[in-house]
């Protein structure tokens, strides 16, 4: 089983590393004393970007508050209708937070971010352990190159805490804590069905090499299937809600190999080379644990590209795979400096000798073409997460410059339209079910549209009709606010009063 040999060789007795060497040592010991501080510390950095950054959740983290916002209110029904995939493991948290009303949706960024800067310290502690404190560095930053992983950090999507759960189930366990790594594997698989196979393998292998923990083996596994299909089955009467909503989606590269191809603008070229060069050193020198984690994340990869073949499947299903990529690209890039001083440096009783050095910068150096843009990248994705704030505000004072709720949904059958990307924002701010909020505007009601953009998407259509007018009721920049009215009205929409019944 994987772990079951040392992934580092321990020091020598007899020698004193090098004064670098134990800086490097100190920051791995801190990250690896004690996780209580660690989380402690994750947590706090997110709180205070929660508070002092004005970035706000995208398009899907909305649907889940609007979720936990329907189940945890005795006012409003809940719908799954006009959303994404259902997914157990924000509803949770999003169900608890609805309770805490407008904080909501801060703390469930709160959650989204301190899972990604977990995801770091544990890329770091693999690294750590497999090849050392650069090792872990390099993991880190090839996590922080990964294809909009900014944006994921800052605006509360799912993929940081997917990230964090894989390379955690994979320290706990190498840590001897298998219960524990079974667990984060659960929660994983509550974020990711993808997961269901390889939490069964390790469900096994607790049944056969950890006795005691059969009976959470056994539940655990029975609740993946209860998690993903009954509440869409009670909320929506259909079972398979998170399928369907998913092949519904938009961006699927289409095929299996499309969808293998994806992997390059996923990770990047420096990580995916540099993750073979690990791997293959890692089966030369028959370093089994990082050969049976390498393969895993093979087999993730052609899993996804399969589903994609016959389903429907994005580049980011890839991220477990590319969160191991990240560690063995890390091992990759101090096993070539390691080789290059073996060869061609003098022999050295600590350390690394200046080929080793040499040779890591160049293979940095040689980087830069790619790394360079991944780096504008970060800094574009941290200006597109600013101007999303900016641009839900201006939404959020359309409405109320409109009259808010009651003026924009004066009755059960009233309909708003906005921006696709929009809506479920627009939804928690109406307080309403993202069923009432539409892409389009068939018949009557309130229109909120801005330009076509990354974080609005595109404008709603109003269909026409000789039998309705389009007036033009607001402007906040760059949202205008039109109302479709029957023809000839000239008052807001109003609800028709229902006739009375006589005997």
């Amino acid at each position: 089983m994987i772990g079951s040999q040392p992934a580092v060789s321990p020091p020598h007795p007899s020698t004193s590393p090098p004064a670098d060497a134990r800086a490097g040592r100190r920051v791995g010991d801190w990250l690896g004393s004690s996780l209580a501080p660690v989380i402690l510390g994750c947590f706090v950095f997110a709180l205070i970007s929660v508070i002092v950054l004005s970035w706000v959740p995208s398009s899907d983290p909305w649907a889940w508050i609007d979720w936990g916002q329907e189940i945890a209110s005795s006012k409003l029904s809940v719908g799954l209708a006009g959303g994404p995939s259902w997914k157990p493991f924000p509803a949770v948290f999003t169900s608890v937070f609805g309770l805490f009303g407008s904080a909501a949706p801060h703390l469930w960024l709160l959650v989204s971010r301190t899972a990604g800067l977990l995801a770091f310290v544990a890329a770091f502690r693999l690294g750590r352990r497999f090849a050392g404190p650069i090792a872990g560095i390099v993991a880190v930053i090839a996590l922080c190159f990964v294809q909009d992983w900014l944006f994921y950090l800052a605006r509360g999507a799912s993929e940081p805490i997917v990230a964090a759960l894989t390379l955690w189930a994979i320290d706990r366990h190498l840590s001897g804590s298998p219960r524990l790594a079974y667990f984060l594997a659960f929660l994983a698989t509550l974020n990711r069905p993808e997961f269901t196979p390889f939490l069964a393998l390790y469900g096994a292998y607790l049944w056969l090499r950890v006795p005691g923990s059969r009976p959470l083996a056994v539940t655990l596994l029975v609740l993946v299937p209860i998690a993903w299909l009954v509440p869409p089955w009670l909320i929506s009467g259909n079972a398979f809600q998170a399928g369907s909503a998913a092949l519904g989606g938009k961006g699927s590269p289409g095929g299996a190999l499309p969808e293998l191809r994806s992997s390059v603008p996923l990770m990047g070229v420096p990580t995916l080379v540099l993750a073979a060069v690990g791997l293959g050193f890692a089966y030369v020198r028959r370093e089994r644990t990082l050969v049976w984690l390498g393969a895993g994340a093979i087999v993730w990869a052609l899993m996804v590209a399969f589903i994609t073949q016959v389903g429907y499947g994005l580049p980011r299903y890839l991220l477990p795979a590319g969160t191991v990529a990240c560690v063995l690209a890390g091992v990759g890039f101090v096993r070539i400096a390691e080789f290059a001083d073996q060869k061609l440096g003098r022999p050295r009783p600590h350390g690394a000798g200046w080929v080793a050095f040499a040779v890591g910068a160049a293979v940095i150096a040689a980087t830069l073409p790619w790394s360079i843009p991944r780096v504008n990248s970060l800094v574009n994705q941290g200006s597109d997460a600013n101007q999303a704030a900016k641009l839900q505000g201006r939404l959020f004072t359309a409405v109320d410059r409109v009259g808010g709720r009651s003026e924009i949904l004066p009755c059960g059958s009233s309909h708003v339209a906005v921006n696709h990307t929009m809506a479920s924002a627009l939804a928690w701010k109406l307080q309403t079910r993202l069923s009432r909020v539409r892409p389009l505007m068939r018949g009557t009601g309130y229109v909120f549209s801005a330009p076509h953009l990354r974080s609005t998407g595109t404008s709603p259509p109003i269909v026409r009709s000789p039998q309705r007018s389009v007036t033009r009721v607001a402007v906040v920049a760059p949202w205008t606010v039109r109302l479709v009215r029957h023809a000839g009205a000239t008052g807001p929409p109003r609800c028709a009063r229902r006739p009375r019944v006589t005997a």
